[in-house]
């Protein structure tokens, strides 16, 4: 059996493709209901400490996500697409970074909310 490594090539870059892709494609979540909950119910110290370490996590997590989608966008240079449509991923994947770094900047600022909440209220 002769292997076809120009049809493989396409194959694996397809799949690598769309992997990327699915990737590029994830921002930062809405907070969730359990979230919104432990805002609302925030009164003592101990709650705004929480929330506050909850959201300088998520900074964390967003800065991860604009380093993986820094990567991508480098890894995207210089590639070629095949049909008529031409696909601009570099600036897809540098827009997601800029929104994650953003998201993270929010978290921080919401962090120090916290922080600061937290010390004027009860233990």
């Amino acid at each position: 059996m002769k292997t076809d490594w120009k049809s493989l090539r396409l194959m694996v870059s397809v799949l690598v493709l769309g992997v990327v892709l699915a990737g590029c494609a994830l921002g930062p979540n809405n907070p969730s209901s359990e979230m919104v909950q432990r805002i609302e119910a925030a009164h003592t110290r101990g709650d705004h400490e929480a929330l506050a370490a909850t959201y300088t996590q998520d900074a964390t997590a967003a800065r991860a996500k604009a380093a993986e989608h820094r990567k991508m966008a480098k890894s995207y240079q210089g590639m070629t697409t095949n049909g008529k449509g031409r696909a601009n991923m570099p600036a897809h994947c540098n827009s997601l970074v800029n929104l994650y770094e953003s998201a993270a900047t929010e978290y921080d600022g919401l962090a120090a909310e916290h922080r600061q909440m937290a010390t004027g209220a009860p233990l």
